[in-house]
């Protein structure tokens, strides 16, 4: 990311160079029949090919020539099931207010009866690979997985696998069209892994801060026992609580520092759970992350009793581990804030729900799109939880092939016929055009998919005990302090981070959009069809204004590891905020499942249930900024910024729905709209399917 605060990170961004053309999904996995040449002497067998299975960066100018045919590949060849196309419609009304279906949600056996795939169907497609000269790995409900060689995969799937030139170095991709047999083509969804991609796991965590802890020089406000920690610069325990004295003035005034990170009653009082007496009780939410921290339980109980709130009841945070976790993640441990991620995801849920059960449900380490997918399709399978908060992404849509796209959708509309909800982190970067090739903006997979909840970020003021004051947007720009400490370099300076957001080039617009979004976001760029426009609600995010977390972890790498605090920020902090919440909320509907949350979400909008949240909360004369002060845990030195707010790349908070905050934040009223009744969500029709790709 091209921020200049000394955040550690535990996940790549990547940058690309090279020219990024929209990726085309169809919406079915195969295409109309094509004859592939058969060896010489061979009757040829008739084929059908799989769509979107080359990436955009497979061009001729970028071929360096074949793979090595003795290279080993391995793949996942994705089962469609009994129906896939009334498994779609299904999903779909399940989802939509006034069909007949609505709310008629599937255990996950009766899902599996109903839309998995029958026992001829795994028979064919394994015995297609195995007779291809390849070894199946494995079988599951979802997919046949095998290896085999880059020769082997030639002969299963029609195409030589090319090496190909791109930004992220030399990648892998089939050079044709993929085929497979017409005798096995209704079983097939879609293939992965012949091609070898940008599509990997990254985390939207931009806390927790590299200086770790803060001191606020005074006690916290009353909201807790006063804890005074090290290791940082003053900072304020409410909004505008310290004045920075010292540092010079900016746009016209003396600015207050920072905060240390709100505490767990200030978030429940801002966003009206405290006045709700909802605790999430009943509920359980699922947090999916790499890896897996051994001190978890711990911490979380530590900063609890350190701040007065809710120690974990004993199996109230159950944990979900694959096998090989330990291999697969031995580099995690060795780094700074390893657990960071976990911790804050964890923490957030339990402040916004305390009474809710947590699965924590653990991905692999490896670096491709299947380890994520893997810990999503285990709590789909065995309904481990109602709700999902994801703070990973895999790339721009650009960057994600159309297969995996499916693959992943499949499961979240799975879920959605299951009753549970899924929501992810709308990103950290802004409209992404500070990365993207010609600066041209973008929006992050999977928080794009219809079938998910994107959750934006906002910078929250509230006050000493929690009173909502104000929230604009997330976008922050940072400018240092000038050498004679007298005054800042170029206010308001260069974008340091900010919450994703903008227009998809993949999927239509969603009913639940319809009326909601304006014309001009749904049609960006001019285009014809109205598209799907991220996110679709928002909670604070901002390092500025972040939550204090607490975990064990090394503040060097090789030191000890000790118990520390510091500031929690991100989507990855609002994503499981807005999923406590909503573990609240169905607390407050008896229990009755939510389950996909949109349509409920943006049939409350434009009521007393949000916060309207714009750039100027307190008039378009008055910058709103902060002085940040940051400390470098290894060199013990800090740097003084001055913070302005509402400065997100391209995008704007707005009145009504924009593309920083999507509805708006949790308002006094919003768990109340819940309370004592099944939601009837309102009724807005059309479709989630994506849009054709050409």
């Amino acid at each position: 990311m091209h921020s200049v605060k000394p955040f550690f990170k535990h996940a790549r961004i990547l940058r690309t160079t090279a020219s990024v053309a929209a990726t085309g999904l169809a919406t079915a996995g195969l295409a109309a029949g094509l004859a592939v040449p058969a060896a010489a002497g061979a009757a040829p067998a008739p084929r059908q090919v799989v769509t979107g299975m080359r990436p955009w960066w497979a061009g001729a100018s970028a071929d360096r020539g074949p793979v090595a045919d003795s290279a080993p590949v391995s793949v996942r060849v994705y089962l469609a099931g009994r129906d896939p196309a009334g498994l779609t419609r299904y999903a779909e009304q399940v989802a939509e207010p006034g069909s007949p279906g609505y709310r008629h949600f599937l255990t996950p056996a009766q899902f599996m009866r109903r839309f998995g795939p029958t026992a001829a169907q795994v028979s064919a497609v394994r015995g297609w690979l195995a007779g291809a000269g390849l070894t199946v790995t494995a079988t599951t409900e979802h997919y046949v997985a095998a290896r085999g060689t880059a020769a082997g995969m030639r002969t299963a799937f029609g195409s030589r696998l090319d090496r190909y030139r791109t930004a992220q170095g030399t990648l892998r991709a089939p050079r044709s069209a993929v085929t497979i047999p017409v005798s096995v083509a209704r079983a097939v969804l879609t293939v992965t892994g012949l091609s070898v991609g940008a599509a990997r796991p990254r985390n939207d965590v931009t806390g927790l801060r590299a200086d770790v802890t803060r001191s606020s020089g005074q006690p916290r406000g009353g909201v807790s026992s006063g804890l005074k920690s090290i290791n940082e610069g003053p900072c304020s325990t409410y909004w505008g609580q310290r004045a920075a004295r010292t540092q010079p003035r900016a746009y016209g005034r003396r600015l207050a520092y920072d905060l240390c990170g709100y505490l767990p009653p200030q978030l429940r009082a801002a966003y009206g759970a405290t006045r709700s007496g909802l605790t999430g009780r009943g509920v359980t939410i699922a947090i999916v992350d790499q890896g897996s921290s051994p001190t978890i339980v711990s911490d979380v109980n530590t900063y609890e009793r350190r701040h007065g709130g809710q120690p974990l009841r004993p199996g109230q945070l159950t944990r979900y581990l694959p096998a090989g976790l330990a291999r697969s993640c031995a580099g995690l441990g060795g780094q700074p804030l390893a657990y960071g991620e976990e911790t804050l995801d964890v923490e957030a849920a339990h402040a916004m729900a305390p009474g809710a059960g947590i699965a924590y449900v653990a991905a692999g380490c490896a670096n491709t799109p299947t380890p994520l997918l893997d810990a999503i399709t285990r709590i789909v399978d065995h309904h481990l939880a109602d709700i999902v908060s994801d703070s990973w992404f895999l790339g721009t849509e650009a960057q994600v092939t159309p297969a995996v796209v499916m693959s992943y959708q499949r499961v979240f509309e799975q879920a959605a016929i299951e009753g549970i909800g899924i929501y992810f982190s709308s990103g950290d970067t802004g409209d992404w055009s500070q990365t993207t090739p010609g600066h041209r903006p973008a929006v992050q997979y999977p928080a794009s998919d219809p079938w998910v909840t994107s959750v934006g970020g906002t910078s929250l003021a509230a006050g000493r005990t929690g009173r909502y004051e104000w929230e604009t947007g997330w976008g922050t720009r940072l400018a240092h302090r000038s050498a004679s400490g007298k005054s800042w370099k170029k206010l308001p300076g260069p974008f340091s981070e900010g919450a994703g957001g903008g227009a998809s080039a993949l999927f239509g617009q969603p009913f639940y959009q319809r009326g909601v979004v304006p014309r001009a976001l749904s049609h960006r760029g001019g285009g014809a069809a109205a598209m799907r426009v991220i996110p679709d609600i928002a909670a604070d995010a901002d390092p500025s204004t972040g939550m204090l977390v607490g975990l064990h972890t090394t503040l060097r790498p090789g030191g000890n590891s000790r118990y520390v605090e510091g500031v929690g920020a991100g989507t990855s902090l609002s994503s499981p905020l807005i999923a406590g919440l909503q573990a609240d909320a169905q607390q407050a509907q008896h229990g009755a499942p939510i389950g996909f949350g949109n349509p409920a979400i943006y049939a409350r909008y434009g009521t007393a249930a949000y916060h309207d949240v714009t750039d100027h909360p307190l008039g378009r004369r008055l910058v709103i900024a902060a002085v940040d002060a940051e400390r470098n845990p290894a060199t013990g030195t800090i740097t003084i910024f001055a913070d302005t707010f509402a400065e997100d790349t391209s995008l704007h908070a707005t009145r009504g729905y924009d593309d920083v905050t999507g509805v708006g934040t949790p308002g006094r009223g919003y768990l109340a709209s819940y309370r004592g009744r099944r939601d009837s969500a309102g009724a807005r029709r059309g479709s989630f399917r994506a849009r054709r790709g050409a």
